[in-house]
């Protein structure tokens, strides 16, 4: 009866404890916009909110569809992209910056015109014809500009219709169709990602900087507020007769001048006096945002209020005020509507019907996790303006979206660059940009011996590898290519292009995993040399020489098992992928490029000693087609710009990051950014010379080729009857 009766009041007093508490909510806390201090913060004291960290918003969104997550914070470009996917998630408080707390919207876009441009009797729909040759003053593009493309370039693609020709890039057929529109232009920044193309750009297209302040470098010399007030002063002076630009700068330059006017989208005109101006585009505020069931069935709505009135006391609730209300305020939403609601308020959703020159770039996709963000990214793009469109096409792999890459059924895909050789040389394809690998995380190549029982060393130095047995990860893999160039470059071998034949030459055997399989080689080495370049790989249990799990010495750790079973002399590994504690490193020494063992057991390598230190992987897609790869290019720079890692930027979707939990989908998460293939990069320039006796081979096979053409014409002609 004793213990009954203490059971009674310990279970009083733990309900008298958490009386105060009906619920914990999870609020969803993105890494680069809520610190993980703030997380701990709101743990303290008898809290009713914790955090659900995650990667992006992308993630919050879709830990609050699963309800992993109750609550999260959205910026309108956020909601823009989660509606989509998830449209039950419902807005429930209009965040807005406490120094615009009158203002219904984050920002809003005008066109200003002069009042006297207006004095020629046509008709309004007719009016925005009457901009042609009129002269443009645009706020321009920079880093700091926090308009994304999108709306930048809004008002110029609803006035003219961009005039497409074929063989030209989509940047150019844009720019000269602005040319063509307004004629003269001040169009400050960077029109491409891509340097040389920019430069090239306002060389062919100078009437677009011809406006400018200094037509040479395409700027304003007033470039406070990103260029507004630049393009302000273009209109005032009357360089040009219309400007695209905040209404905010026109209230704070221009106020209510009589001698400028609203341009709006159906060509009517307003007063800069009008309480009510006609805008382009309109930018909601921020929201708290909750998933529907959340939103109308939980007193989550009452709860911040009470949390956040001030004064604000207790720890935890000063930590989700500072992530909440640090500058902002919160503005509840009456009515109960959905994001698309929201969202229309300000802006078009439909972002499919945005036109533009070019073809949709198809990615290739080999998984559904991978499908999943590559659509999340996809749609991202379009809402940042990113040209051309972007589709995922899901394929069974590497191999099989190299194939369809081939045949032109899809575009690009980002690889390991293990599959580079293989990429170049059986598929033909080429690399379009070049993803930039974390410092410490690069592609390090290393030839390991098995450390003997006594000082016996039978390989001292790659000489002594004559006539000896190498185990290999992977047919064509990264590690083959750097150990040919190695062999090659001392010559221990021919500068044969055929390289499994001069390979098969030098040494007795090897395990190379995949050298038989249609996938490594279209045209498979011959019988007997495939044969002497597997002869290591089976065992009593494995007969295979499969690039795959049935192969035991397939892989780093497969080939590192050849070498310890005596199978092998010699494994070339990439080091990343033996460090990892599983195997004992006192049992091997490396030997270095240089030709001499290392002084002392163990992995421990620098940059002379490794075979190769290149980057992790690359985005590789057909050769040909030159304006369409440049197209590529430009649209998966401008995206990596805003997608990747940027300063200050919040991003809607991480895209090195982890999706969901799942890394290394469309980009490796060793990526750190993506490059031009100009980029001399120390870890790029050793990739590209990695490969730079392949590209030769390749062209003499073309040059070899054509000659051979040449000489048949040459045969076929002296051979025809003369008339």
């Amino acid at each position: 009866m004793r213990n009954i009766v203490w059971v009674i009041l310990l279970v009083a007093c733990a309900t008298h404890t958490f009386a105060h508490v009906d619920r914990i909510y999870r609020l969803c806390a993105p890494f680069d916009t809520i610190s993980e201090d703030t997380c701990y913060a709101l743990q303290k004291g008898e809290n009713e909110v914790i955090c659900s960290r995650v990667e992006d918003s992308a993630e919050c969104a879709i830990r609050l569809a699963s309800g992993d997550a109750d609550f999260g914070i959205f910026t309108a470009e956020e909601l823009l992209l989660a509606y989509k996917f998830y449209p039950t998630i419902r807005p429930i408080f209009q965040l807005r910056h406490r120094d615009k707390q009158q203002e219904s919207f984050e920002f809003e876009t005008v066109a200003v015109i002069p009042a006297d441009l207006t004095q020629i009797s046509v008709p309004p729909h007719e009016r925005l014809q009457n901009l042609r040759n009129s002269g443009f003053c645009h706020p321009g593009f920079s880093k700091s500009q926090w308009w994304n493309d999108y709306i930048l370039k809004y008002f110029e693609r609803s006035v003219n219709r961009i005039q497409c020709q074929e063989n030209v890039t989509l940047i150019e057929n844009e720019v000269r169709s602005l040319r063509n529109f307004f004629g003269k232009a001040c169009r400050p920044g960077d029109w491409a990602a891509e340097k040389s193309v920019d430069t090239e750009l306002k060389r062919k297209y100078p009437q677009l900087c011809a406006l400018c302040d200094d037509p040479t470098t395409c700027s304003y010399k007033n470039e406070l507020n990103h260029g507004h007030l630049g393009a302000l002063e273009c209109l005032a002076r009357g360089s040009g007769k219309v400007a695209y630009v905040a209404l905010s700068y026109v209230q704070q330059y221009l106020g209510r001048n009589e001698s400028f006017q609203f341009l709006c989208k159906d060509g009517s005109v307003m007063p800069l006096s009008t309480i009510n101006p006609c805008t382009w585009v309109r930018q909601p505020w921020s929201v708290i945002a909750a998933k529907k069931e959340i939103a109308e069935t939980t007193p989550l709505k009452t709860k911040l209020s009470e949390w956040l009135r001030p004064p604000v006391r207790d720890d935890w609730k000063i930590a989700l005020n500072s992530i909440i209300q640090e500058d902002k305020q919160m503005f509840n939403i009456t009515e109960n509507m959905s994001m698309v609601t929201y969202l229309s308020t300000g802006r078009d959703v439909d972002l499919t019907a945005t036109e533009s020159c070019g073809r949709t770039i198809r990615w290739c996709t080999i998984s559904d996790m991978e499908t999943t963000k590559c659509n999340w990214v996809a749609r991202a793009t379009l809402a940042l303006g990113v040209a051309p469109k972007i589709s995922c096409v899901q394929a069974e792999s590497t191999f099989q979206c190299f194939r369809d890459i081939a045949d032109d059924r899809v575009d690009v895909i980002t690889i390991d660059s293990n599959y580079g050789y293989l990429a170049r040389t059986v598929y033909g394809l080429s690399t379009i940009l070049y993803s930039e690998t974390e410092m410490d995380r690069n592609s390090v190549i290393i030839a390991v011996v098995p450390e003997p029982n006594d000082d016996n060393y039978p390989v001292k130095n790659f000489q002594d590898l004559k006539n000896r047995k190498v185990c290999f990860p992977e047919y064509g893999g990264i590690g083959w290519l750097s150990f040919v160039n190695t062999v090659r470059t001392r010559g221990l071998i021919s500068d044969s292009c055929d390289y499994p034949k001069s390979i098969s030459k030098f040494l007795s055997g090897a395990c190379t995993p995949g050298i038989k399989d249609i996938d490594h080689s279209r045209t498979r080495a011959t019988t007997d040399i495939s044969t002497k370049l597997c002869s290591a790989c089976p065992n009593e249990s494995n007969t295979s020489c499969a690039a795959n799990e049935t192969n035991h010495y397939y892989g780093d750790k497969g080939a590192m098992q050849c070498i310890s079973d005596g199978k092998g002399d010699l494994a070339i590994v990439e080091a990343g992928n033996i460090i990892d504690g599983t195997i004992d490193p006192n049992m091997f020494r490396i030997l270095c490029k240089n030709g001499s063992l290392a002084r002392n057991t163990g992995f421990k390598y620098d940059e002379f000693c490794a075979l190769s230190v290149t980057i992790d992987s690359e985005v590789v897609g057909r050769k040909n087609d030159t304006s369409f790869k440049t197209d590529i290019v430009l649209a998966l720079l401008k995206m990596e710009d805003w997608l990747g890692y940027r300063v200050n930027t919040r991003r809607p979707i991480h895209i090195y990051g982890k999706f969901n939990g799942t890394l290394d989908l469309l980009f490796k998460d060793t990526s750190s950014g993506l490059v031009s293939t100009s980029s001399q990069k120390k870890s790029i320039i050793a990739y590209k010379e990695l490969f730079s006796h392949v590209e030769e081979c390749s062209n003499g096979s073309l040059i070899a080729t054509a000659n051979f053409i040449f000489v048949v014409l040459i045969a076929l002609y002296h051979l025809l009857p003369v008339h």
